[in-house]
């Protein structure tokens, strides 16, 4: 079942309206830039645009300071459209969460007076915080997924992914101690944390060539001493741990672990590892949400745009663990940026070009569609 005509035109017609307002927003939040649970101004400029739409709106929500709940609709299914906002340092928003963020604000400010007679609940969620520390996976805890039927959102890529994967990631601090002394009149006195973590740095670097398919490691360096004429009694560096599921996220933290603690053997330091954040779970796509997004792409001409080296789970994100709570939809859309990719300078540039606001535009359409679907079919849930 699809949702009514009369409804998807009127849905249609209203976003037309909405579209420089909507990208506005979107060149507003990229031109602004906010590190994970700082995002102060990106969630103020949301919440305002869907207080001024007829939301309800809750600033601050489930505790978390840049996060907002936005809620509309009496009766239906309960979806929930997720906002990401947070940036990246130096690079900005190379990521794309402008439009993400823009895409969940239009396409609640597009729904939100046919709800009731499309008969859906909608709630528009603030997610802080998605490139470090886990907003949603805080937001799970606190309760915001509690009788939420689905949850969906957009992601900008190169190539179009409507049924994207991901990998679960974990982030680990690792410190290493040692002992100071004179580097040239006392060496042998101390013990060089610098060399226990280069030392574990290489061994991981060894290890890579026998990683199971997917299994990811990469980390840089954060601290590596003083001064060059101190034996370093402290080096620390950051390391990201990913895998297509938890089996081999299992496997791969004793691999790890032993090449970081073998470092330490080897140069008689110690070493501290300690989680950082959440764990983010792989992404789990519902079939009858990836068909509904599917065919409301047809529905809006939009052209797919594969990758030509075919479809890939790289990446990570804490969507995935709502999509293992509730049924979800993490789809990526490309804004044809390639040879650009995510975490660029350049596909930064190209999420505020003229093609990342057609994107834009395509997602809160798409989007809207998706959740008429839901509202006329929610058996759509079940399908596999």
């Amino acid at each position: 079942m699809t949702a009514d005509s009369s409804i998807s035109t009127d849905v249609l017609d209203r976003i037309a309206g909405l579209g420089p307002e909507i990208i506005g927003l979107s060149h507003a939040i990229h031109d602004d830039p906010e590190l994970a649970y700082q995002e102060v101004r990106s969630a103020a400029r949301c919440a305002d645009l869907l207080e001024a739409g007829g939301f309800t709106v809750e600033r601050g929500a489930y505790g978390l300071a840049t996060a907002f709940a936005a809620r509309a609709g009496d009766n239906g299914p309960h979806l929930v459209v997720c906002a990401e906002y947070d940036a990246l340092p130096v690079v900005g928003h190379a990521c794309g969460h402008n439009i993400i963020a823009a895409a969940a604000i239009g396409t609640g400010l597009a729904l939100q007076p046919l709800l009731d007679r499309a008969g859906l609940r909608l709630t528009v969620l603030g997610t802080p915080a998605e490139e470090v520390g886990g907003g949603k996976v805080d937001l799970i805890l606190a309760g915001a997924f509690e009788g939420v039927d689905a949850a969906l959102m957009i992601h900008p890529t190169p190539y179009d992914d409507y049924d994207s994967a991901g990998l679960a990631i974990e982030e680990w601090s690792v410190v290493v101690h040692g002992k100071a002394s004179h580097a040239s009149s006392a060496p042998e006195l101390g013990r060089n944390a610098l060399d226990g973590l280069v030392a574990g740095y290489s061994a991981i670097a060894m290890l890579r060539q026998h990683l199971r398919p997917w299994q990811q490691v990469h980390g840089i360096i954060t601290h590596g001493g003083d001064a060059a004429n101190i034996v370093p009694e402290r080096a620390a560096a950051t390391y990201y741990l990913r895998a297509i599921d938890m089996a081999d996220l299992d496997d791969l933290r004793d691999r790890v672990r032993a090449a970081l603690e073998g470092g330490a053997v080897a140069t008689g330091t110690s070493v501290e590892i300690e989680r950082v954040g959440h764990l983010y779970e792989p992404i789990r796509t519902n079939p009858g949400l990836a068909a509904a997004f599917t065919r409301a792409c047809d529905v809006i001409g939009r052209a797919f745009t594969a990758d030509p080296a075919g479809p890939s789970p790289g990446g990570s994100t804490d969507f995935g663990n709502v999509s293992q709570l509730v049924p979800g939809l993490h789809a990526s859309m490309a804004v044809n940026s390639f040879p650009a990719v995510n975490h660029q300078h350049e596909f930064a540039a190209h999420c505020v070009s003229p093609q990342g606001d057609a994107t834009l535009l395509d997602a809160v359409r798409a989007m809207s569609l998706t959740a008429l679907s839901l509202a006329a079919d929610p058996g759509l849930l079940t399908r596999e």
